[in-house]
């Protein structure tokens, strides 16, 4: 059960494994913002910075203002790095609906928490959501079904292979920066080059002009930049870039040292190690651990989470009820095809009946016009005559 005290228990004994000192001076938490979890993070280590999650986020404010556009514009104030852009931000969501304004700016939800402008810059982090921890419990989901003692020793060899192929992958490349912010800096050079004009002050500030019109200071000696990104990275901008190379010197010399390749072989240099199998094992005089009580729950167990319904729509190859993918062959239009075309074709339109005159004028026939529903006038003795003649002459 989610509560303050279950949370205050398992911060107590995360801090002791990690060794987290100075009230967690120095540490980010990014959560779900479970229930109880934010004042036992204050109790605990009030000195971390605590993120939420900005899709968890987002989909508590899709129930009440759904729509692209909304979504679009909560992910815009969570992305700016500057006050100026989160207030400008956050005047068009007011213009847009008054309603989701307030509930953004609500006490409790401090923008402190989900918006990358109110971030400190001790930690080069600027992750808005908890997509690392998701994917690892994805990970081990085959082995959190398992007894408590396999389920351990499932996790174990798993994170022992992982950490010796992280090891063997990373001793592969010469380059001193990690893969994903030698990618980064390269596509900031490219952006520096054909975005950027820097201006020398004669010091190691720098104004870096934009072709749209905007202006920002890089600092090389503080390593800031006006834009607030590479303070929230330690990756340069390419505000930073450009100064750099006004400066004659090398952006590879300003990249923050935790994406050097030596910091991420030794993070990994805590290696996992072998263990026998469970035949081998000395019986212990320990109690055995029992399993935790519980109340089996009428019907099939659940295996997966109930998911939002805003994931279903990239859910594997099913189609729903409106198949978007089909096109008519008929009449070109999504979501359906040529066989069942006619139950989305549009109704008919009833045209106007138009009613006959009787004149009572008859023909050279002696043919009579009748208006539709009325009887049939009876035939006259000539017409009686002609029929007999007929009938004769076909009986001879």
């Amino acid at each position: 059960m989610e509560s303050k005290d279950s949370w205050d228990w398992f911060l107590r004994l995360l801090v002791k494994d990690l060794d987290i000192t100075g009230e967690g001076n120095g540490w980010t938490f990014i959560s779900d913002k479970q229930k109880g979890l934010l004042p036992a993070c204050e109790a605990v280590v009030p000195l971390a910075e605590h993120r939420f999650c900005v899709r968890h986020l987002w989909t508590n404010f899709n129930k009440l203002f759904p729509g692209k556009v909304f979504k679009d514009q909560v992910w815009a104030i969570a992305k700016a790095t500057t006050m100026a852009y989160y207030t400008k931000e956050l005047v068009l969501m007011k213009q847009m609906e008054p309603k989701a304004y307030d509930w953004l700016t609500d006490p409790l939800r401090p923008p402190k928490h989900w918006c990358r402008a109110h971030f400190g810059t001790t930690m080069k982090c600027d992750v808005l959501l908890s997509n690392l921890c998701e994917s690892f419990n994805a990970f081990i989901l085959p082995a959190r079904s398992k007894a408590v003692i396999s389920c351990f020793e499932d996790i174990r060899v798993m994170m022992m292979k992982r950490i010796a192929m992280r090891r063997d992958k990373m001793s592969k490349f010469m380059d001193p920066i990690c893969p994903k912010p030698r990618e980064l800096l390269e596509k900031n050079k490219v952006k520096s080059a054909t975005n950027c004009i820097p201006y020398g002050s004669g010091s190691p500030q720098i104004e870096v002009e934009s072709f749209g019109g905007s202006k920002h200071v890089v600092d090389l000696i503080r390593r800031t930049c006006a834009c607030r990104r590479w303070d929230l990275t330690g990756i340069p901008c390419k505000h930073a870039i450009s100064a750099i190379n006004f400066m004659r010197q090398s952006p590879e010399d300003y990249v923050d040292a935790c994406y050097l390749i030596k910091i991420y072989m030794a993070v990994y240099s805590n290696r996992v190690k072998p263990v026998n199998g469970m035949d081998l094992w000395i019986p212990s005089d320990e109690p055995k651990i029992l399993p935790p009580q519980y109340n089996r729950q009428p019907g099939r167990p659940r295996t997966k989470r109930i998911k939002d319904a805003s994931e279903k729509e990239s859910e594997g190859p099913k189609l729903g009820r409106v198949q978007k993918s089909l096109k008519c062959s008929n009449c070109g239009i999504l979501g359906h095809n040529m066989k069942t075309c006619h139950r989305h074709l549009p109704p008919k339109e009833k045209a106007a009946k138009r009613r006959k005159l009787n004149t009572g004028e008859a023909s050279s026939t002696h043919t009579q016009t009748h208006a539709k529903g009325s009887k049939k006038q009876p035939k006259t003795k000539n017409e009686l005559r002609e029929i007999a003649k007929r009938r004769a002459e076909q009986q001879k």
